[in-house]
């Protein structure tokens, strides 16, 4: 009986042994941020939101033409007069302090 319980105990504490544990994390968050920088197009204007410093604005058509582009020594909260007619998609580039960002947005 004796040797019974002594090999159960071996095998049994062997498993723990050898036994892996999955580490788990109790809750897996997103975080997500929204990009504050913006551009608006309404009422003949276009209107850069978000930026600081000086920089520069590109303004494509969807194929890639050059349609405009101007330097400002302080984009923000620039308004530009849009140079763009309505019903057309068009791609946003701005450069302001050595960051491109680009926008692809749609007159109205």
């Amino acid at each position: 009986m004796i040797k019974k319980l002594l090999i159960f105990l071996i095998l049994f504490s062997s498993n723990f042994a050898f036994a892996t544990f999955e580490h788990l994390s109790p809750l897996i968050t997103k975080v997500v941020f929204q990009d504050p920088n913006v551009v608006l197009h309404r009422d003949g204007y276009l209107y850069f939101n978000g930026f600081e410093g000086p920089g520069q604005i590109e303004i494509y058509s969807i194929i890639g033409n050059k349609i405009f582009e101007t330097s400002t020594q302080d984009l923000f909260q620039f308004k530009l007069i849009s140079p763009l007619e309505s019903g057309n998609m068009y791609i946003i580039r701005v450069n302001s302090n050595g960051k491109i960002k680009t926008f692809k947005i749609v007159s109205s």
